[in-house]
């Protein structure tokens, strides 16, 4: 790339000098969009994607073709037309025989990395032609007919066809599901299925005017439902079997042409697999986009050719997730780049804006970087939420507005950044190129819209805080953001696009075979979803779903609407017992007659009522034709007033009430907001006032910042913390506004990894007052499985808690699309039970105690009444709490400090935590407010605890000291001076590997209540885990820099590497070993160099068995070096450097009682044994050399192969330029990496000088040579 200056980065804006897209020009296309009131799609002008910017696997052509298949059948099947005649031309083109067939069979072929046999592919091509033959013959026929459709003749010709091409492609279909070459023809097997599933509904549509009998039509009907179910069950199995395949792809990041944005490599101080587990996902993520496009959305279509269940027009829709490529790099595991970019099963999303957040002096003048993005987002309705921020919030924000305009491109300029984001002609976000390496990228699915961005940051520790990476996700553009029913025509809505789910609900991933996910309702009595839809009309449908269980049971159906609500108990039957959901396992069952009044506004909440859990794929809507009508109702002014009256300790209403809860000053505003305007006016403005003081003194008083959530900055630098997919909504009517809700916990797809769902927030010890008592309360609306942790001196509050969504609301909605909070409600109790399980019961409140279970209204009814009600305690308990903390909707506990210490800052963390997948919370009104100063019994126990975990905090830095000591010995034993950037020579791969492993053992690195959440929790020794983690990284890119031999390690397997057959890497221990078992076997590798130098090889290896091992340096003058081994080096060379292991010492440390360090310390740090290092010198007189690996006989297994030029062994050759810093966060910029290897390769390039700029380490002090431990310790 031509450089704009000397700096890393290019800045480029609409003055700069030059224009990046002049390189890759934009192909303009006409986005294709649904007409949601015509209830059809528009032509598509042209779909002519990018593929000079788009990774080589994604095939252009092959998607194009399949995009337009199931454009033409998604429209036909909306406006009720045939289009098997469209269909064919499509997969056929005139001028072009069997070239789509083929460009099918092509992306199949590169989606796993496997060839087919060309006898598969000629079989295959050969019955496609005279497939085509047949059905062009078949499709003359029916046009034929179709001009004269009472001719005798023409009605025998095209019945003579019709049989003639079923008997025909029945006969073909063995063809395209070769043994060994499934996956490769998967979607061959699916376009040539479609036709024949086509083709047997023309004879239930047509079949009596052909003049066939009843009994012929109705054979052909019975024909097409078993092969829609032997079709879509084979397309789902071997999808998800080539799925299993693509996950284990590695990809070739060392490919320039297949990756042009790694550039010449990775930045200085990094290894290349700072790339590969990004682009292995991509790899894995493009098999399961592609054959999503060309199969599983077909798959999802073939219900609807059921001409009995479906004799109308139909509106289908697309809920899946689809993703293309990350850009920019991820240096975790492919299950955590899953788990971070791959949204867990949830209810359809509908994108409103995307807000970027640039800082635009982060490098130098003129920089544009991207700081931080957030989502604003619906649920099928009005009411937007709001994402947490990814990243930082700055005062520079860039919006792009997508509602009713969604983004079907996007650009991106990225290496180890994504740097710029661009949406052509809408919006550009960032101007920074990186001058080291990167490359431009385009995304553009046919007929699908960007639905959802998620981007990954750098640590706040580091230098960058540009964006780290990003992915998109793309929903159909057959998916309805309203839920419109549209009359005359059969209305699917997938059970997904409810607008909000309860407990008694939750979202599973579907099968393959039903274009999205589905709902399960599986706890009986208990809210399940909730849908809003809209008409243009007044019109009466028949409700019908298409569902699945493994037993009979009892749905309900409560229509809320102005008049009220009407709950229906509807009977459904076992569909399968397996399981399994496949085809079959599917049912329909007809709900009956539900009205779609434009002015009423209907919601529709679907329950368990009794029996086996159902699962629900589509809500449908068959039009019928009858009106409805709608009512309202009132609210009473003395509910009001009392309820304000409760809040205050005095009638001046100038304190609050200790016990009264910001909750309870919710609902009370509720119930002011909803006073009539007509005859209450002057009362109504003059408790509005009052509750709104009330407001401002619970906020004044509450240490939590933003417990109410109402503020956009709850999530920013001061606000609550995190994990991904917790978010604020506002559609909840039990809470006033925003409100938290936490999903269950995310498991990766095809992983047994689980990441918790979290939020916590620290209160400053600069806050507290020494011997209080605090009271620390909230609102769970609902929730399954949530742990509340609230701490100071260890777990003072540990709960469990399982709340029902026992509170019901029949609210109508209004004008805007919100709750009509002011319409008539009433209040439907289930009767589960439900548990707060406190794990130390002392520290509850008082009033979490027995209650006088006389005043419930009803045996386990759970009645939402205003505050100072007689149905409520003052203390915002209901009447009719019971014993072990039941009912705790709002839940009050109490933590006592001890002597404040503002240097030791202990302060008060409260966290909330979801361990299981299908756990669930909605939150609100947090709250730690002050109580009492501490006496007698309650002030002698917290000084007690105070003095145990002051003892504790002893031990446990006494344990890390040791720890510290320890790895800090091995990190030292690798470097040359306190810089830490030279290497020694005798430094091996293995040193590194243990150093790296003593890292991992240090303890207390991440907070025990949220360990295993991602992102991480950081503990007490996060930032010293941070720093010398870096350290090692550090060392291995030293490692790396010096080796000429290219992938050395063989931590990228056998790449660079040319191996004979049978020649394999595997995992031992923890690094990975190049394995040769025959005396055949050969592994080779050719480099460059320069012959005035001389040249160390090193080898770590390990014989087995008879014969030798050996490795071999020539040059091209029949020079050559020698290292050989045998089975007897390991007992005739003594302990070699690969069979150190290091354990912990003996500790000097009494026990700690936590246990924490004894389960993270216990293990010794070991490393391979048996394996020794030979070396060999070489003097070459060519200027291309190369390393041969071979053996006699017996196993041979290397380690690592080191080439090491003799003048990086000098001082002033092996000092890393540059500011180290930038290089350890990954920059990019010009350093003496690329210099120190042409110094080796070429006569032309000088030797680097030694670095002037100080590295990132602290000070020299820190981490003396000499070994001053305790005073490294005190600085960490």
């Amino acid at each position: 790339m031509k450089q704009n200056s000397n700096d890393e980065y290019e800045i480029l804006d609409s003055k700069g000098m030059h224009d990046p897209y002049k390189k890759f020009p934009i192909h303009h296309t006409s986005s294709p969009s649904f007409d949601f009131k015509m209830g059809r799609q528009k032509e598509i002008d042209t779909l002519s994607l990018i593929p000079e910017e788009i990774s080589p696997l994604f095939n252009p052509a092959a998607i194009i073709t399949a995009a337009k298949v199931l454009f033409n059948i998604g429209s036909k099947i909306a406006s009720g037309k045939r289009f098997l005649d469209s269909v064919l031309a499509i997969l056929w083109p005139e001028a072009a025989a069997q070239s789509k067939w083929e460009e099918f069979i092509a992306l199949a072929e590169q989606l796993i990395q496997e060839k087919i046999a060309e006898y598969a592919r000629g079989a295959a091509i050969a019955k496609l032609i005279g497939l085509k033959d047949v059905m062009m013959v078949y499709e003359g026929a029916f046009a034929d007919w179709e001009k004269n459709q009472t001719d005798p003749q023409k009605q025998e010709a095209v019945r003579n066809e019709f049989r003639n091409a079923n008997d025909i492609i029945v006969a073909a279909m063995p063809e395209f599901a070769i043994k060994n070459y499934e996956i490769q023809l998967l979607t061959v097997y699916a376009e040539a299925a479609n036709l024949h599933l086509t083709l047997l509904r023309d004879a239930s549509i047509y079949g009596l005017q052909w003049g066939m009998g009843q009994s012929e039509v109705d054979r052909h009907y019975t024909a097409q439902m078993s092969r829609t179910q032997t079709y879509t069950d084979y397309c789902v199995s071997w999808y998800d079997i080539g799925l299993e395949k693509a996950k284990k792809l590695k990809a070739n990041i060392y490919d320039r042409d297949q990756y042009p944005w790694i550039g010449a490599g990775p930045p200085p101080g990094y290894p290349m697999s700072i790339f590969q587990t990004t682009e292995d996902w991509n790899l894995f993520n493009n098999f399961r986009r592609d054959m999503t496009l060309q199969v599983l959305d077909l798959v999802a279509y073939w219900p609807t050719y059921d001409v009995k269940k479906y004799p109308i027009s139909t509106q289908v829709q697309l809920t899946r997730d689809i993703y293309t490529n990350i850009w920019g790099i991820d240096n975790t595991s492919v299950d955590k780049i899953e788990a971070q970019f791959v949204r867990p099963p949830h209810l359809v999303t509908h994108l409103d804006a995307l807000d970027f957040y640039v800082d635009y002096n982060l490098h130098f003048n003129g920089s544009e970087n991207i700081m931080g993005e957030r989502k604003v987002y619906n649920y099928t309705s009005e009411r937007e939420i709001e994402s947490p921020i990814s990243g930082k919030q700055t005062q520079n924000k860039k919006t792009l507005t997508v509602r009713g305009n969604p983004a079907n491109t996007i650009r991106c300029w990225h290496y180890v950044e994504a740097s710029i984001l661009d949406f052509p002609g809408r919006l550009r976000i960032g101007n920074v190129v990186s001058g080291w390496g990167g490359a431009w990228s385009t995304a553009e699915i046919p007929d699908n819209h960007i639905s959802w961005i998620t981007t990954t940051f750098p640590t706040p520790s580091l230098v960058i805080k540009g964006m780290r990476a990003v992915g998109f996700s793309w929903m159909s553009n057959t998916v309805d953001p309203t839920n419109t029913v549209a009359p005359g025509r059969i209305t699917q809505i997938p059970a997904v696009k409810a607008r909000d789910i309860g407990p008694g609900g939750r979202v599973i991933k579907g099968p393959g075979t039903t274009g999205g996910d589905l709902v399960e309702l599986n706890a009986a009595l208990t809210t399940g979803i909730s849908l809003n839809i809209s008409s243009p009309q007044n019109e009466v449908y028949t409700m019908r779903i298409r569902y699945a269980s493994r037993g009979n049971g009892q749905l309900r159906l409560t229509t809320y609407q102005y008049s009220g609500y009407a709950p229906r108990i509807v009977n459904f039957n076992a569909t399968d017992s397996s399981g399994s959901l496949k085809f079959n396992s599917f049912n329909y069952l007809t709900i009956g007659n539900v009205a779609a009044d434009p002015t009423a506004l209907p919601r529709f909440v679907f329950d368990l009522y009794s029996g086996s859990p159902i699962i629900i794929d589509k809500i449908e809507f068959l039009p019928r034709g009858i009106i409805l009508e709608e009512a309202e109702a009132n609210q009473d002014l003395e509910k009001a007033r009392k309820a304000v009256n409760a809040l205050f300790t005095n009638d001046a209403k100038d304190n609050l009430k200790l016990n009264m809860t910001d909750y309870a000053i919710d609902q009370a505003a509720n119930l002011v907001e909803c006073l009539s305007d007509e005859f209450c006016d002057q009362e109504k403005m003059i408790l509005l006032d009052q509750v709104k003081f009330a407001k401002r003194l619970s906020q004044a008083r509450n240490l939590l910042n933003y417990g109410d959530f109402e503020s956009p900055d709850w999530s920013g630098e001061n606000g609550w913390k995190t994990s991904p997919h917790v978010h604020v909504a506002s559609d909840n009517p039990i809470f006033k506004g925003r409100y938290l809700h936490m999903p269950g916990a995310n498991q990766p797809q095809m992983s047994d990894t689980v990441y918790p769902t979290y939020l916590y927030q620290k209160v400053d010890e600069s806050k507290l007052k020494s011997y209080t008592r605090y009271h620390v309360r909230g609102f769970v609306g609902n929730s399954k499985d949530l742990a509340l942790l609230v701490e100071r001196y260890g777990k003072e509050v540990h709960v469990e808690m399982d709340v029902p969504n026992d509170i019901r609301y029949t609210l109508p909605m209004n004008e805007c699309g919100g709750f009509d909070r002011c319409g008539h409600s009433s209040y439907q109790a289930g009767t589960d039970s439900h548990t707060c399980t406190c794990k130390d019961p002392a520290q509850m409140d008082a009033a979490c105690q027995c209650k006088d279970k006389s005043k419930r209204t009803a045996s386990g009814v759970y009645t939402n009444v205003y505050a100072g009600s007689d149905m409520m305690y003052l203390d915002g308990y209901h009447a009719h709490t019971s014993c072990g903390c039941k009912d705790p909707h709002v839940f009050s506990f109490h933590i006592d400090t001890g002597c404040v210490d503002v240097e030791e800052n202990a302060g008060l963390l409260f966290a909330l935590k979801i361990a299981s997948t299908d756990g669930v919370a909605n939150i609100d009104n947090l709250e730690i407010i002050e109580g009492q100063p501490l006496t007698g019994e309650a002030l002698a126990r917290v000084k007690k605890r105070e003095h145990k975990w002051k003892e504790e905090r002893k031990q446990k830095r006494c344990k890390t000291k040791e720890a510290v000591e320890a790895t800090l010995t091995a990190i030292n034993a690798l470097f040359t001076n306190k810089q830490y950037n030279r290497l020694k020579f005798e430094t091996l791969f293995p040193h590194i590997l243990h150093a790296d492993e003593l890292v991992k053992r240090i303890p207390y690195v991440y907070h025990p209540f949220l360990r295993g959440a991602y992102p991480e929790v950081p503990g007490m020794n996060y930032d010293i885990f941070q720093q010398l983690s870096a350290l090692v990284a550090r060392a291995r890119g030293l490692y790396d820099m010096r080796n000429l031999v290219q992938n050395g390690t063989f931590s990228a397997g056998i790449g660079n590497w040319q191996v004979t057959d049978g020649v394999t890497t595997r995992l031992e221990g923890n690094t990975s070993v190049l394995v040769l078992r025959e005396w055949s076997d050969k592994a080779l590798q050719h480099l460059r160099i320069d012959a005035e130098r001389g040249y160390v090889l090193r080898v770590t290896a390990r014989k087995e068995g008879n014969g030798d091992g050996y490795v071999v340096i020539h040059d091209c003058d029949n020079q050559q070096e020698k290292v050989t081994f045998t089975a007897c080096d390991s007992s005739t060379m003594g302990a070699s450097t690969g069979t150190q292991a290091t354990v912990i010492p003996a500790t000097n440390c009494p026990p700690c009682h936590s246990g924490t360090w004894g389960e993270e310390m216990t293990l010794p740090v070991t490393m391979l044994s048996g394996y020794v290092t030979k070396t060999a010198e070489i003097f070459p007189d060519t200027d291309r050399i190369r390393v041969e690996i071979g053996e006699t006989e017996g196993t041979f297994k290397v380690e690592s192969v080191e080439l090491i030029c003799m003048e990086h062994m000098e001082d002033h050759m092996y000092d890393m330029a540059g500011n180290l810093e930038e290089e350890m966060q990954g920059l990019g910029i010009e350093s003496s990496h690329a210099v120190t290897y042409e110094m080796c390769f070429s006569w032309d390039i000088q030797c680097p000088m030694e670095a002037s700029i100080p590295p990132i380490v602290p000070p020299t002090t820190m981490y003396d040579m000499a070994g001053n431990v305790e005073e490294e310790i005190r600085y960490l």
